[in-house]
């Protein structure tokens, strides 16, 4: 063997006994999802969420590392943090009842402080005028509305009456809107500035500057039963991060610019109810934005339409 060889093969002996040896202050790694399309930026606030939480518990917690996962559905994300595919995968999700997430645990938090219970609807430019005009849950029925296959926001819509197609792919969403081939496609307050910046130009699209549909809809962070330490966590840090006032800077920065679109003191509000929200196990309502909790602070029963404040 020459020196170069046998020199390679200790360097290589040193690396298999260096991985091989338990280390104290190890970087714990944690895993999120990556974005369905490039011009998905739904995952950003999250993603820098998880950062924070994690930055605010270093010192007691040690050391992290952030991984991606590939992009998913909302139904094939579920069956990945069903089956613990990666490592701390922590992912965002509608409130699930526990009958419904088998071997599931979640940071009891609404880590968008109430931006998603707000729905404002991206509409085919030749109905846009007639939604407009919109007052009643009864005249809204008329409208055909689209949603991501597996979101909750169907299930919402249907069980108020709405017709609702499911669709697997989220660019295919706003095509369908633009061609004429549904009606409307409501997103939450936070979602819609990023989407309609980069999809303003698409001809047959528009986005209804009149209207809001109100539901209370948490969305919590979620991972496997068995990361019960990473989701120990991560909620330490959001509620550090919220008593420091940090958590509460990341969601202006963020979402400010959606507010200012979407000005919700303008519009007429209609509430419907959400009947999925059985188990939930704390006041997620404390946390919520001010200028848009009111709207989704109880189900207002058989009572169809509400003013913005």
């Amino acid at each position: 063997m020459t020196s170069i060889n046998r020199r390679a093969g200790y360097l290589a002996l040193l690396c298999t006994l260096w991985l091989a040896t338990p280390r104290a202050g190890a970087a714990t790694l944690f895993t999120h999802v990556s974005p369905e399309s490039p011009q998905d930026q739904r995952t950003r606030y999250e993603q820098d969420l998880l950062r924070l939480a994690l930055e605010e518990t270093r010192v007691d917690f040690g050391e992290y590392q952030l991984a991606l996962a590939p992009p998913m559905n909302r139904v094939r994300l579920l069956q990945q943090l069903a089956q613990n595919s990666y490592p701390n995968l922590i992912a965002s999700h509608a409130w699930l009842s526990p009958s419904k997430r088998p071997h599931l645990g979640h940071v009891r938090f609404p880590i968008t402080l109430g931006m998603l219970s707000y729905r404002v609807c991206f509409v085919n430019e030749g109905r846009q005028a007639d939604f407009s005009q919109v007052r009643t849950l009864a005249a809204l029925r008329t409208f055909r509305q689209v949603q991501g296959r597996g979101w909750q926001d169907a299930l919402v819509l249907r069980h108020a009456g709405m017709q609702v197609q499911e669709v697997d792919d989220y660019e295919r969403l706003f095509r369908l809107v633009a061609r004429g081939r549904a009606d409307l496609f409501c997103r939450g307050a936070g979602e819609v500035y990023q989407e309609w910046q980069r999809r303003q130009a698409m001809p047959g699209l528009a986005l209804d500057s009149q209207i809001a549909l109100s539901y209370p809809n948490p969305h919590l962070f979620y991972s496997h039963e068995a990361n019960g330490a990473a989701l120990t966590r991560v909620q330490t840090g959001l509620e550090r991060a919220w008593r420091k006032g940090s958590l509460q800077h990341l969601w202006r920065q963020h979402f400010q610019p959606a507010l200012d679109l979407v000005q919700p003191q303008r519009r007429h509000v209609l509430v419907l109810d959400n009947p999925y929200l059985e188990g939930i196990d704390f006041d997620y309502q404390a946390y919520f934005h001010r200028r848009l909790g009111e709207e989704a602070d109880s189900p207002p029963g058989n009572q169809e339409q509400k003013k913005a404040p």
